[in-house]
């Protein structure tokens, strides 16, 4: 087992998502890892898979990363697509015709249908629906009177009907986690303290990325399951901010003022994060009705804040952490 590295996986997605709106002019970032892209219907197929393949080089020429593509009239098609191009010398399937939509259809695997969960993959088969072709051939209406409207939108997406539309403009998120697992568990306050530390300052430059404040902060550890004997940690502070915060002195204090009631010596730490809550962006900051905040420190404070998130870009995390000391 090696240790996780999101923070590397998050750069990676943003490389490869600026390359992919740098090359189309509609891209959904789905997840971490994938993203939709709206391409021109009037566009013959041929010069559809250039493209792709075009964008598959760059991004493996510029980041390194081997991307599989997908091509089809519907998200769900171009999800079955995209796990065959896997397979393909070109990284790239394309599922256009009628023809060619059945013939793969008939092989694919009903639990392999974007959306479809394993508890709903082992109750289709009683209603003799085993493969993605057999649920495309089934009655919406039926489905969705049995099972739910999503389904029934995935029979239509199967048969070529476009029901989820790509989504360029996103909900922001209510909250933002940052978290490790640990190869050797921790046994020492000191090192847990310097690894959340370095987590709330990492949550902090996202939050900063995201031009977003937090209105409370949590911190929590867990223990190792294996080793019981001494001692199952499962613990967690939290607390709130007013007015909200980016401040990344302000999320490492709570850490320090936290780290008594979150490791009990003898213990062994194998997981540990920290999460904020009630995200808001930074121009429509709320007060409490009865507070009377520093304004003057608060764009000091950003202003720090800032300071130190260009340097970061241009030096590296280890400047930043070094820059935050003398500060």
């Amino acid at each position: 087992m090696r240790p996780t590295r999101f923070t590397l996986y998050a750069d990676l997605s943003a490389r490869i998502a600026t390359i992919l709106h740098g090359l189309f002019p509609m891209v959904e970032e789905y997840s971490i890892d994938e993203s939709f892209v709206f391409l021109p219907d009037s566009a013959p197929i041929a010069e559809l898979e250039r493209q792709c393949i075009y964008a598959r080089e760059r991004i493996l020429s510029w980041t390194g990363v081997p991307v599989s593509v997908g091509i089809s009239t519907t998200k769900t098609l171009a999800k079955v697509a995209v796990k065959l191009a896997k397979k393909t010398p070109s990284g790239v399937m394309s599922i256009v015709a009628d023809t060619s939509r059945n013939t793969v259809l008939k092989t694919f695997p009903i639990g392999d249908i974007w959306g479809i969960g394993r508890k709903l993959s082992a109750k289709l088969p009683a209603y003799g629906i085993n493969t993605a072709l057999e649920l495309a051939e089934r009655d919406p209406i039926e489905i969705r009177r049995k099972f739910s409207v999503t389904l029934a939108y995935t029979i239509q997406e199967l048969n070529g009907i476009s029901c989820f539309t790509v989504d360029t403009a996103p909900k922001p998120a209510k909250s933002l986690m940052c978290t490790e697992s640990y190869h050797e568990a921790i046994g020492e306050s000191e090192v847990l303290l310097e690894r959340l530390r370095a987590l709330s300052a990492r949550a902090g430059t996202q939050l900063r990325k995201q031009r977003e404040v937090a209105g409370g902060m949590g911190v929590f550890v867990r223990g190792d399951r294996f080793h019981k004997e001494r001692g199952f940690l499962a613990l967690q502070e939290m607390t709130t901010f007013a007015p909200p915060t980016a401040n990344t002195p302000t999320l490492t204090k709570f850490v320090e003022d936290s780290i008594g009631n979150l490791f009990v010596p003898g213990s062994l730490v194998k997981r540990a994060g920290v999460f904020l809550f009630d995200l808001m962006p930074e121009a429509h900051r709320q007060y409490g009705l009865f507070e009377n905040p520093d304004q003057q420190k608060i764009e000091k404070d950003d202003r720090a804040m800032k300071a130190i998130d260009s340097i970061e870009r241009k030096w590296g995390q280890k400047k930043r952490t070094f820059l935050e000391i003398k500060v």
